[in-house]
């Protein structure tokens, strides 16, 4: 079989196929592993390339069970907090969720419990399924009387889905949150991405893999609707060659993966693949381009944002969790990984990771406003004792999260023997790696039978721990 692309969805599909005695290929067309779950080594600091070294749902999520199943060596430091909030001018540390009572008083704490219990304890009803999450928020608090409360349930949107609330169905929210509050608490990896994918990289290359770095897949080749290999370029020499496999699985998303399936046997060119049937659906926002195009228009209603890495003289943020920023105009959330492993910031450093939601094309905006929340955030500390060490946006084929949340395909392509990883395969609820991961699952099903690799949810009584402490770590931890 042959897997395009070596990111974390191609690497673990990868470990699976070779522990089921499978001879894989991989083919990347980057240098390195690991796609937007690694790292590089700038100014003696892990500047992420896409994470923020962080597993969402820590040791209890599906990720992790996936690198104990793999035996892929890997520890996480679990956060043991609930979050922290920096709301007006100060920074509030909530180990569970009763001290939200502190962020928001007492009028807006007892919205909050309001709007909690709709959420996590009954399902949408008819009427709220096709509503946005900020329609169902509009019809129920106000931002001028509420300003701290909307602000939560936004940033932590903005955040971990890297959508605005008009770009996420209410239903969905609801499943996302009740796994973030099932699993558990997220997590640093020690030794950040890097180092897992590191981990992962050297386990399928020992297990016998044809990992083949800096070549670009140039068709997959298919017969009578099946797939029939896959043809590479090597980027240095320029040579192809044909990769013939029964299976291929693309971890580069939708979009990229229909316009690689080369034209079939009796096609003129390829100015006539858009009068085709297409055999891979796309995510909504995902559309083709007029019947005169020869391929699919670029995504357009994906994830987009834009983040910032810092070194900071002083600790920040004093936990290994989140903290959501509330009065801010841009930032949604801060990280300081280096917490849970000082080599991941040089010497005497803190290293500090922001993120926000991408409201606009233009970037040079994005940045200024970046700019002028750090200096909301920190004051006349930012630029002396807070320097930015990079800032870097993730939106068209490379977004945080390739399809928006909830609104995400199947494994399954109409060409046999094609299959899909990845952000715009992770099933509903499961956000950023953990999506990845549950993506690979999803694979496993499709091949296998139903239900048969997809582990079940932790019990629902597990989310009431968070009301006076975080829940415990897994004990393989």
């Amino acid at each position: 079989m042959v897997v395009i692309g070596a990111g974390l969805g191609g690497l673990l599909s990868a470990a699976q196929f070779l522990r089921r005695g499978q001879r894989v290929a991989i083919v990347e067309r980057l240098a390195h592993p690991g796609g937007r779950f690694t790292a590089k080594t700038f100014h003696g600091a892990q500047v992420s390339t896409g994470a923020v070294h962080m597993l969402p749902f820590g040791t209890n999520g599906e990720l992790a069970a996936m690198l104990r199943a793999l035996g892929v060596p890997h520890h996480i430091h679990d956060s043991e907090v609930f979050a922290s909030f920096h709301v007006r001018g100060r920074q509030v540390i909530c180990r569970s969720v009763l001290q939200l009572a502190g962020v928001f008083g007492p009028r807006q704490f007892a919205e909050f419990v309001r709007l909690g219990a709709a959420m996590l304890l009954r399902q949408p009803r008819p009427d709220e399924r096709t509503q946005t999450y900020r329609e169902w928020l509009d019809r129920r608090i106000s931002r001028n009387a509420s300003p701290e409360l909307y602000a939560y349930f936004e940033r932590v949107c903005h955040f971990a889905l890297s959508v605005g609330l008009d770009d996420v169905r209410y239903p969905e929210i609801v499943e996302t949150t009740k796994n973030m509050f099932r699993y558990g608490a997220p997590g640093i990896v020690d030794g950040g991405c890097a180092a897992l994918t590191g981990e992962l990289e050297r386990r399928v290359v020992e297990g016998g893999a044809d990992l083949r770095l800096q070549h670009d897949v140039v068709a997959i080749e298919q017969t009578s609707g099946a797939v029939s290999g896959v043809r590479v370029r090597a980027r240095q020499t320029g040579d192809e060659v044909l990769l013939r496999a029964p299976i291929v699985i693309s971890n580069v998303g939708p979009w990229a993966t229909r316009r690689l399936v080369a034209v079939p046997a009796g096609v003129a060119s390829r100015a006539n693949v858009a009068a085709l049937p297409q055999p891979i659906p796309l995510p909504r926002g995902e559309q083709t381009t007029d019947a005169g195009d020869a391929e699919p228009s670029a995504p357009r209603a994906v994830a987009s944002g834009l983040k910032v890495h810092l070194l900071s003289d002083e600790s920040i943020i004093p936990h290994r969790g989140i903290m959501y920023c509330l009065d801010t105009e841009r930032i949604a959330g801060v990280v300081q990984p280096s917490n849970s492993d000082r080599r991941l910031a040089p010497p005497g450093k803190h290293l500090l990771i922001t993120h926000q939601l991408m409201r606009g094309d233009d970037v040079n905006v994005e940045r200024e406003a970046a700019r002028a929340d750090l200096r909301r955030l920190f004051g006349n500390d930012f630029g002396t004792k807070i320097q930015i060490l990079t800032m870097s946006q993730y939106r068209g084929e490379w977004p945080v999260n390739r399809a928006m949340q909830g609104e995400d395909v199947a494994p399954a392509t109409g060409i046999t023997g094609l299959y899909l990883v990845g952000d715009a395969v992770k099933p509903s609820g499961y956000l950023m790696v953990e999506g990845v991961a549950q993506s690979v699952n999803a694979l496993l099903d499709t091949l296998d039978g139903p239900e048969t690799h997809t582990p079940s949810r932790p019990p629902k009584s597990r989310a009431f721990r968070w009301l006076v402490a975080p829940p415990p770590p897994h004990p393989g931890s």
